[in-house]
């Protein structure tokens, strides 16, 4: 969880530094992506005591403000490049997909007997409405 609100906020903070309106569009995507996964995480926290489930609750959107922090600077610092900084958009975007595909997906699918189609229709459904606020902003 931590490593994916790192990734996550770097890339929110890439985008935001891009001067576009792909800060806001990734932030909608990474909000929508994060409450499902708080969503799952929470219920792990249960059976936690409480000091263990405050700190696991503060230490990720903690990660995720440093996320923002570290891709901002690092995107500030390499615009003057643009090959550099075409590839660390394109680090961040990958990074997301595969920590979306490869760990929740599997995660959702695990958890339940057989396969889900509706949650690879969610999936790609937001995959897809990424794409339009894109065109729409």
């Amino acid at each position: 969880m931590l490593v994916d609100a790192l990734c996550d906020g770097f890339l929110i903070g890439v985008a935001a530094a891009s001067g576009t309106n792909a800060g806001l569009i990734m932030a909608i995507a990474l909000t929508i992506e994060m409450g499902f996964l708080s969503l799952t995480f929470a219920t792990t926290l249960r059976r936690q005591p409480r000091a263990v489930a405050f700190v696991s609750i503060a230490l990720p959107p903690a990660c995720l403000m440093l996320g923002g922090v570290l891709g901002a600077s690092t995107a500030n610092v390499v615009s003057r490049t643009p090959a550099l900084h075409v590839g660390l958009v394109s680090f961040g975007v990958a990074a997301l997909l595969y920590l979306v595909t490869e760990e929740l997906l599997l995660e959702a699918h695990e958890s339940h007997e057989g396969h889900i189609w509706w949650v690879d229709c969610c999936f790609f459904l937001g995959f897809l409405m990424s794409f339009l606020l894109d065109k729409l902003l």
